[in-house]
């Protein structure tokens, strides 16, 4: 049997440390008013933080992150679960691989060369850039700008929710400025290109603009 160590701390930094990672223990680490860091070559549980940003160092597997009030950072040849922060940014180097989904509320996600996600990428009031990423499902955001470059590929849909709802961060004003959505020749959608609202498109291959539903009226 796995042993499984919860580890709460409120108000200092949580350091995992060390490089010898030879036992059976994935430890879970939370922290209420501080930071969590793992450092490298280290398999850990769970790690979540409330007030404080996630460092996650090269070559680290975990299971679920997450944090409400801070951004999680993220090295080289990481391996988790999921990803999702509420209020903080997402940003990862190179080989990552995400087992389920990568999500943020109002924060943007960026992930680096070589990055994989198992299912899909989401956010409400967060900006998405990928290079050359591998999305398995779709991605999703309302008021956020989405760019895929360098060989990207989102094997599912890519979805622009409505600005025409009652939310607090709905923007109906007439100076609202539209997302904005870049392709690169490289890159490629296999799904469709879902738009419930206006989208400045760019994208450099033709044949993709054939993918584009334009599901909302203008509003003049």
């Amino acid at each position: 049997l796995l042993n499984v160590l919860t580890l709460y701390i409120s108000g200092c930094i949580i350091h995992v440390g060390g490089q010898d990672n030879h036992d059976n223990k994935k430890s879970d680490y939370s922290s209420v008013l501080g930071n969590v860091d793992v450092s490298e070559n280290k398999q850990v549980g769970d790690l979540s933080s409330v007030n404080g940003d996630i460092t996650i160092q090269d070559n680290v597997s975990a299971r679920d992150v997450k944090a409400v009030n801070g951004n999680i950072e993220i090295g080289n040849n990481v391996q988790v679960n999921d990803l999702s922060t509420v209020n903080g940014n997402i940003q990862a180097q190179t080989h990552l691989s995400v087992k389920r989904d990568v999500s943020s509320v109002n924060g943007n996600i960026t992930l680096g060369v070589d990055s994989m996600v198992g299912k899909d990428i989401t956010t409400v009031n967060g900006d998405i850039s990928l290079t050359q990423t591998f999305v398995s499902d779709d991605i999703n955001t309302k008021n956020g700008s989405i760019i895929l470059a360098e060989g990207s590929i989102v094997e599912g849909d890519i979805e622009f929710e409505s600005q025409s709802d009652s939310g607090w961060w709905s923007d109906t004003s007439p100076k609202h400025n539209p997302p904005v959505l870049t392709i690169d020749g490289s890159s490629d959608v296999k799904g469709k290109i879902i738009l419930r609202q206006i989208v400045v498109l760019n994208i450099e291959n033709p044949s993709l603009l054939a993918k584009v539903e334009r599901n909302y009226r203008s509003q003049e």
